[in-house]
């Protein structure tokens, strides 16, 4: 699938707002198929309720769900405020996954 194709399914998912960050594009596009649906999927799930969501130390009203794909050293973090909207996805290497871990204060 292409990278807009992935953005679209993930809107309709989540809603229109959602904000895509880290190298989402470059990742996507590097993505095979099944990954890009194992991606779509988990949005899917956290979505439904069916993953539950961590609570950020430091803002209270933000949760934060985690993708860690075992093949792969990419990850994904789906944030969103509580009983409300999705914010952003962050999809990149495990390197910049760190380090936004580490802004929306998780260790």
């Amino acid at each position: 699938m292409q990278v807009d194709e992935i953005k679209d399914k993930i809107k309709v998912l989540v809603g229109e707002q959602i904000d895509f960050d880290g190298h989402f594009n470059l990742v996507v596009s590097n993505m095979n198929e099944n990954m890009q649906q194992d991606l779509v999927e988990w949005i899917k799930q956290c979505n439904n309720r069916e993953i539950d969501p961590d609570p950020s130390p430091v803002d209270h009203n933000l949760l934060a769900f985690f993708f860690k794909p075992r093949v792969t050293n990419i990850r994904g973090i789906l944030t969103k405020r509580k009983n409300s909207y999705f914010i952003a996805l962050f999809l990149d290497k495990h390197k910049y996954y760190d380090r936004e871990r580490r802004k929306l204060g998780f260790r």
